[in-house]
């Protein structure tokens, strides 16, 4: 299987302060301090729901752009809950979408429905095998 994306993960001798790379950037991951890191930087949880918001806000733009419609600034709020479903606790994504200029609402309902078919939508709705490396 050929990889389609790359990053390296780093933990060195501080409590859960990690450096990412990926191809052309450096960021860092931490914890907060309720858990033994030092809340310098976002945490995995955090970084995974801001790829959704950007890729979402993104897709939107791209949209939006392609159709000649000018939405101003998009807002994406993207939450995570705890949620029962068939009797087992489980997590629920919330995104909500605002946009600076007013749209109709026949515009607003396609923006939303692009926005929900962005990459890591797709990914976060589908399974996803993960494996250790050997």
């Amino acid at each position: 299987m050929k990889d389609t994306l790359h990053v390296n993960g780093k933990l060195g001798s501080e409590n859960y302060l990690m450096e990412i790379k990926t191809t052309n950037h450096t960021v860092m991951v931490d914890e907060p301090i309720s858990i033994g890191g030092s809340d310098q930087y976002p945490n995995p949880a955090q970084y995974l729901l801001s790829a959704l918001a950007s890729c979402t806000a993104i897709t939107i733009k791209m949209y939006a752009d392609n159709k000649g419609w000018n939405v101003g600034e998009i807002n994406v709020d993207v939450k995570m809950k705890e949620a029962i479903s068939s009797g087992k606790p489980r997590k629920k994504i919330v995104k909500a979408v605002q946009f600076e200029n007013p749209l109709k609402d026949e515009q607003i309902e396609r923006l939303l429905t692009i926005g929900s078919k962005c990459p890591i939508s797709k990914l976060l709705e589908q399974p996803v095998n993960m494996e250790f490396e050997k």
